[in-house]
């Protein structure tokens, strides 16, 4: 099985309306003036959905973040640019980010449910879903509103998401979990990850040590990486970094991740643009890795 997985994206649009403005989105509006307008570059969109798109892959996955500050135009226009991977419902699956929850209103409007719910397992958090007969995603939410860019699964939730594993852990034998938030990151990203962390990663490590052999599919920090978090054993860890953003320095190439799911072995590549051309580099090979006790 080949799944191919992209997170934030980061659409973004002016809003010209002043009643838009009065809420943290006036906040985002002038990080967007000043800095994160030059960051992403929108004109390459086309270019990373016909990629993805010569992969053929059997599954995309998008971890959120596919709007800048939840505003409906960047809905519309996320949904409009991406429908090259989106006319199948059951061949994509798109969670949210926190910049898509970015205000009050957003959330309560659920302008991500209006454009992309139909790719998700269910209307509400957690979920699970089968997408071939040996592989399941389950979709957790730790989004929320509020100025700060933290986020925190609800216990409710977190209990929701056992109660479900312990139905569904039987019909197969691939778990990918699917969240916008990373529980850690590697040594030296982990300082970019604190100041807008989950605050009860911890919490939700705990439980997913307990489940085995997984996938776990996240973004948030715009870095590309695969890594196995000590805290939590049978944890494969994959961020899908930024595909949009523009890498000044050449340490932190964007693109996406390519997925190879073969039997029990896990194989992962970073898609990335280098100069004016794609390139491929390998991040991690797992022979049997599903196949852990």
């Amino acid at each position: 099985m080949r799944l191919v997985h992209v997170s934030d994206v980061h659409v973004w649009r002016y809003a010209i309306n002043p009643a838009q403005l009065f809420n943290k989105r006036l906040f985002g509006m002038s990080v967007l003036l000043v800095r994160r307008a030059r960051k992403f570059r929108l004109e390459r969109l086309a270019h990373v959905v016909d990629r993805v798109a010569s992969l053929d892959p059997d599954h995309i996955l998008i971890s959120g973040d596919l709007t800048t500050t939840a505003l409906p135009i960047e809905f519309r226009t996320a949904r409009e640019a991406l429908a090259g991977w989106l006319g199948d419902p059951s061949k994509a699956t798109v969670i949210p980010g926190n910049h898509d929850r970015y205000t009050g209103q957003a959330a309560r409007d659920r302008h991500f449910e209006e454009m992309f719910g139909a790719f998700a397992g269910a209307d509400d958090y957690p979920w699970i879903r089968p997408i071939d007969d040996r592989t399941m995603i389950l979709g957790l939410d730790p989004t929320r509103a509020g100025w700060s860019a933290r986020g925190r699964l609800p216990h409710t939730q977190l209990e929701a998401a056992r109660e479900l594993w312990d139905k569904a852990r039987c019909a197969g034998s691939r778990l990918i979990v699917a969240c916008h938030y990373p529980l850690d990151a590697p040594g030296p990203i982990r300082s970019e990850l604190h100041p807008k962390r989950m605050t009860n990663a911890d919490e939700v490590g705990r439980w997913l040590s307990t489940v085995g052999p997984h996938l776990y599919c996240c973004g948030h920090v715009h870095r590309a990486w695969a890594f196995e978090p000590p805290a939590v054993p049978n944890q494969l860890c994959l961020n899908a970094g930024a595909p949009l953003l523009r890498d000044r320095d050449g340490d932190n190439p964007p693109g996406f991740l390519e997925v190879v799911l073969d039997d029990a072995d896990v194989r992962v590549d970073h898609h990335y643009w280098h100069g004016d051309a794609w390139s491929v580099r390998p991040l991690v090979r797992r022979h049997g890795f599903f196949g852990r006790p």
